[in-house]
């Protein structure tokens, strides 16, 4: 495993989920069928709110595939449970029951009697796959493999056996569950927990204090009060809550609370509440919201559920019980050898995944997807790190420009937590989503339309002691919108500068190594120090990761990769930054070799020649010795029972196993571990070992077998020496040293000692089947196979990030090699933000670059003899967000199997977006002003300030907001009375160049933010003076502002299309999104297309009259908020312009030494080429202290 083995004495158990639900399918468009993959995927609250929200066309259902992976099978036995339960007749009229099953950790009778009566039902289907295919529910729900089928049906059974109990029985059961719920509430006796307070989004700061109340509510009686239940009836422990992957021990985590996957917003936003003594009437509300949208969400799956059969399902649900990174790995060697694939299904199980051959096999007629439009990671980021989760996720990700990958980050990280996100990637954020392929579709295009208030709010609250920042970011491939002959063409690096890079990502990823960084918690406040200390123990990354990361970095660069390897290496074993980086070489080398990179002084002659050489016992039986070997070691159960209780109670320490020999030291953290018996036959190399495990685990009496991979030479050179399990020293485990040692061993034996150590050809499971842990990629193409232009990336002389993108154009048409050999001009010509034209006299071609350049500022080399142009154009990506006039390009559209697809601006149901009407009460709290207020950055809220001079530079971003500003507060009638009639108008040009129509102030739910359920019209006189609108507000706009707005306008309407693109719809016609670029507020222009005039405009021929009826079009307006981890955002201004002193002024790069400028000393930089770079801006403010 990739992953270090954590120990298993701390596992909670996450029965519900801990973030509101969202729409999976927000980023497709609604022609295209939903590949979903959920990792980590909790319970099925996303699932339920897609199916309820999903836009779609004509009425008629998106089909939805979803691929649903979790650790627990408990949770994969409870979701399937719920699929069943909707798939029966009258379940709607059970929706009550079915939500205390579901969310209560204690029951009454009636509830506990429909749970058990279902599992009698589902038990004998478990018996197989085929009892399960035919069975009356495998249409709408399938089993990836039989050992999931096995795993939930054994819950199930657990379940249906509390039914059995007698008295005695039933009596511990009971007492057992309770004094676990006792355990759990300890927790957070004296504190407030405000975790479910992110659920009510903008309304947050009216729920304070009542979800609190409410969270501790809940756990004292076990059920949600919504005043419309007794809870004196619910007296029988939950089964659903009692069993888990800890066992029949209570491990439900503590910060459980069922109103947490919901939204609370909608309950709340008319609701004219105060800010305080609003506990009382607000958990009611909330309650009974959370409860009827499961009901209305369970509605709908129930209607998909209704119109599905085994031949046709428009809702189809996969479950999968295992290790996420194994689960992708697997998906991705489906496409490439067998269903049964060797490798191992989780942490602390060495059985293998073997997926079902009906499902998964090449030959089936329709298989099960094995790549994804949706891949859904849930805060695995958190568990696994960014590094393991990006490398085995992204290869699965479908090769579409709607297609995206989500992450999530729950635990703080870095500086501050808005800036964590930049902490988990390892490096530069640009750099590292070149070498990735994929980038976040907001880094780009510098806002986004999901708002974060209520984690910045609550974050404020809770400073210095907060536990938890939510951060969710769409990922989407870096080719959006190219071409499909040049969307694959990899980028070249120059091979001593990636290696440096590569030797800069490689040490942020064994940070935890480096002393000078142990030390400096000596310099924090006691706070941060505690929270460091805590976080000590969370490492994520094994030398296998980095190999990983090497491996899908080679399928998107092309360079020299032995020249990259060989620098790499070398730089590795010069450094002196991890104190025990020598240690970890020897994996590191054996790691490289089986990712497939090629190491200069191993192979199998060498192999041969040193065994010749040495002699060494453990290999004197074997007739031939591979490159690489496994060691298993089988630890002593009474060994392991000495410190079993000191290892659980410092949490999850991390086990690793030694080689040691005089004075060598190795260490290997890529292990693999499980409790149980091994069998072992043969002699030499075909000496097999076979685990048969002990479910138990750490509550058995088996002894613990760990194996890990090894190069043969490492064994060669220290076969008289030990193999050993040790502890991995970190903050947190300083404390068993006075157990275990200064080396904190648990155990060792010699390697050569058969009672304990064994050296096989391959590592042991608990079939027949051999574990491979080579890594199969597809090979980057040949120069042959290429097409398009080269690019080439430049990186800075600090080898901090790329500095600029190189475009290699050879001239192949003949008129243009003509007109280079006569000497005409060359020129390059800005068409948006990634892609410029080069001309050569009459000769055009078209440059698309992955990222946005600067092509104004582009140089040339010019070959004419040797009839080719590059064009070197500056990165302009940068985490220094800056005030631009020109922003159009920010709005990026591209088209996808013939139709339109939106970069970063998520889709809306607008039917599905309940609407509210504000409190005109004194007293209630104003959520709406703020939010709106919200949507400016610090930086931001001083450039208003500062575009009030004269000759002030336009920040046209800014000036968009303040008319979105004005446009929403005017709607909702806090500047006057209710304006729902706006135009857009430049003053320059005199033009009315849109009309736009309010008809709705609704609630983005899913993103925590409003929107306008608008109406679009063109603004030409001749359909203006046609409308009956007595009062219109004009919303002034400049040049640049006009045509931001005519690139946004079609964004807005595009998002929450229910019609179809007609064939001769003008965007295909003039294949651009919007039409007429450039024209600015020219009326009779319009930039959107006809396709989805006069649809659905019943409401406004009452209003407005029939001209508006035939000419408007339907469109979702929001508020654009400003990109966390760019902008410092808040309400608290403090020094908004000031610079942020963590990270580079230029680059926005942090983590690493920064220089201050000499003069003002508040500018500080990463290198000199950025302070160079950085003075032309920084002058002007630059002020001697």
């Amino acid at each position: 495993m990739s992953h270090p083995l954590y120990w298993p004495g701390r596992i909670f158990f996450y029965p519900v989920g801990n973030t509101p639900a969202i729409c999976l399918t927000e980023e497709l468009p609604p022609e295209h069928k939903a590949d979903v993959l959920l990792l980590g995927c909790g319970d099925p609250r996303h699932i339920l709110y897609t199916a309820y929200a999903d836009a779609s066309i004509l009425n008629e259902p998106r089909k939805l595939d979803l691929t649903c992976c979790d650790y627990d099978a408990a949770v994969l036995a409870r979701n399937t449970l719920l699929f069943t339960f909707l798939t029966d007749d009258a379940a709607e009229d059970r929706l009550s029951s079915i939500w205390n099953i579901f969310y209560h950790i204690m029951l009454d009778e009636s509830s506990l009697s429909l749970l058990i009566e279902q599992c009698r039902k589902l038990v004998p289907l478990t018996e197989s796959l085929d009892s399960w295919r035919q069975g009356p529910y495998a249409h709408v729900v399938t089993m990836c493999s039989s050992d999931t089928l096995s795993e939930i049906g054994r819950f199930w059974k657990l379940w249906l056996g509390t039914s059995n109990f007698n008295a005695k029985q039933a009596k511990r059961f009971k007492e057992k569950f309770q004094d676990g719920v006792k355990n759990m509430r300890k927790r957070y006796e004296n504190n407030v927990v405000m975790t479910s307070m992110r659920s009510a989004g903008p309304v947050a700061p009216v729920t304070l204090f009542a979800v609190s109340e409410q969270f501790k509510r809940f756990w004292m009686t076990g059920v949600t009060d919504d005043r419309s239940t007794d809870t004196k009836l619910a007296n029988n422990p939950n089964p659903t809550f009692a069993f888990s992957l800890f066992g029949d021990e209570f491990a439900v985590h503590y910060g459980t609370d069922p109103i947490s996957g919901f939204h609370l917003a909608e309950a709340l936003a008319s609701s004219g509440l105060e800010l305080s003594n609003t506990t009382a009437s607000v958990i009611p509300q909330v309650v009974q919201a959370a409860r009827q949208q499961f009901s209305t969400w369970c509605r709908a799956v129930i209607r998909r559920f209704q119109n599905s059969s085994a031949s046709s399902a428009s809702l189809m649900v996969r479950m999968y019980a295992g290790e996420a990174l194994a689960f992708c790995q697997a998906l991705r060697s489906v496409n490439t050898s067998a269903v049964h694939t060797p490798i191992f299904a989780a942490p602390w199980r060495q059985s293998v995944v073997q997926l079902d051959d009906t499902l998964y096999s090449p030959s089936v007629s329709s298989p099960a997807p094995t790549s994804f439009n949706v891949i859904e990671t849930s805060n695995l980021l958190d568990h696994l790190g960014f590094q393991n989760l990006l490398p085995a996720t992204i290869p699965l990700l479908f090769d579409s420009s709607s297609s995206t990958l989500y992450t999530e980050a729950l635990l703080p990280a870095g500086d501050s937590p808005a800036q964590g996100i930049l902490d988990h990637v390892c490096g530069e954020l640009s750099t590292i989503s070149l070498l990735l392929g994929v980038v976040p579709s907001a880094y780009i295009s510098r806002f986004t339309t999901r708002s974060n208030t209520a984690e910045t709010m609550m974050q404020s609250i809770t400073t210095p002691f907060s536990t938890q920042y939510h951060e969710r970011l769409a990922w989407k491939h870096v080719n959006f919108g190219h071409p499909s002959d040049d969307r694959h063409e990899p980028v070249s690096f120059s091979e001593t500068p990636l290696a440096r890079k590569l030797f800069d990502i490689y040490l942020r990823m064994f940070s935890d190594e480096d002393l000078s960084k142990r030390m400096a918690i000596l310099s924090l406040d006691m706070p941060k120090a505690k929270r460091t200390i805590q976080s000590s123990g969370l490492i994520h990354y094994s030398r296998r990761s980095f190999a990983l990361l090497l491996a899908h970095i080679k399928t998107k660069v092309h360079c020299d990769w032995n020249k990259v390897i060989d620098d790499l290496e070398a730089l590795i074993l010069e450094d002196r930054t991890l104190i025990t980086g020598s240690n970890f070489y020897q994996e590191m080398a054996c790691q490289l070799h089986l990712a497939g990179f090629s190491l200069p002084w191993f192979s199998p002659a060498h192999v041969r020649e040193l065994r010749s050489q040495e002699d060494p016992p453990i290999f004197r039986a074997w007739s031939t010795v591979p490159e690489v070997v496994t060691v298993v070691l089988v630890v002593p159960r009474h060994v392991i029972a000495k410190v079993q209780a000191d290892l659980s109670d410092a949490g999850t320490p991390i086990l690793q196993c030694e080689i040691r020999a005089s004075f060598k030291h190795n260490a290997f953290a890529s292990i693999s571990g499980s409790f149980g018996k091994l069998e072992v036959s043969g002699e030499g190399e075909n000496k097999t070992a076979m685990v048969v495990e002990d479910r138990a685990g750490i509550n058995g009496t088996s002894p613990l077998i760990v194996s890990f991979f090894v190069l043969s030479t490492t064994l060669i050179y220290t076969s008289c020496g030990t193999v050993g399990l040790a502890v991995r020293s970190t903050l947190g485990t300083a404390g068993l040293t006075q157990k275990l040692g200064l080396e904190m061993c648990l155990f060792k034996a010699l390697l050569t000692d058969e009672r304990h150590a064994h050296v096989l050809a391959k590592a042991p499971t608990t079939s027949s089947d051999m574990i491979n842990w080579g890594h199969s990629l597809e090979p980057p193409k040949s120069d042959a196979e290429r097409q398009g232009h080269p690019i080439h990336a430049e990186m800075d002389r600090s080898n901090t990030q790329v500095q600029s993108l190189t475009a290699h154009v050879d001239i192949v048409d003949p008129e243009g090699q003509a007109s280079l050999s006569s000497g005409c001009a060359v020129t390059v010509e800005r068409l948006s933000p990634n892609k410029a034209k080069l001309h050569i006299d009459q000769y055009e071609h078209v440059i698309s670059f992955p990222f946005p350049v600067d092509a104004a500022n582009a140089k040339l080399r010019i070959a004419r003899k040797s009839k080719y142009v590059e064009v070197v154009a500056p990165m302009t990506l940068t985490l220094n967000v800056k005030g631009e006039s020109n922003i159009a390009g920010n709005f990026r559209t591209a088209f996808d199997c013939g139709v339109p697809t939106l970069w970063s601006m998520h889709r809306v149901n607008l039917d599905r977006c309940p609407s509210f009407k504000l409190s005109r009460s004194r007293n209630a709290f104003d959520w709406f002003r703020p939010h709106v207020e919200l949507t400016f950055s610090q930086r931001e809220r001083a450039s208003r300030a500062r575009n009030t001079l004269p000759g002030s530079i336009p920040d046209t971003f800014v000036s968009l907001k303040d008319s979105l500003h004005c446009f929403f507060l005017s709607a909702a009638g806090l500047e006057g009375a209710t304006q729902r009639e706006f135009s857009l108008w430049n003053p320059e040009d005199d033009e009315f160049y849109a009309m736009i129509l309010v008809t709705d102030i609704r609630l983005d739910i899913g993103s925590h933010t409003v929107v306008a359920d608008s109406w679009i019209i063109p603004g030409s006189n001749d359909i203006r003076d046609k409308l009956k609108i007595a009062k219109v507000l004009s919303i002034k706009t400049d040049a640049y502002e006009s045509e931001a707005w005519r690139h946004l306008l079609p964004l807005f309407i595009e998002r929450c299309r229910t019609w179809k693109h007609k064939p001769n719809c003008e965007y295909l016609v003039h294949n651009t999104v919007p039409l007429y670029p450039g024209s600015g507020s020219d009326a009779k222009k319009v930039p959107w297309c006809s396709c989805g005039m006069g649809i659905g405009t019943e409401v406004l021929r009452e209003r407005y009259g029939s001209v508006s009826a035939k000419y408007a079009t339907r469109a979702a307006i929001s508020p654009l908020f400003p990109v966390s981890y760019m902008e410092k955002v808040g309400l608290d201004v403090g020094d908004p312009a000031g610079p942020d002193p963590t990270r580079c002024v230029a680059c926005g790069n942090g983590g690493i030494s920064l220089s201050a400028c000499a003069r003002c000393k508040k500018a500080k930089y990463c290198s000199k080429d950025c302070q160079v770079k950085d003075w032309k801006t920084h002058k002007k403010n630059c002020v001697s202290m």
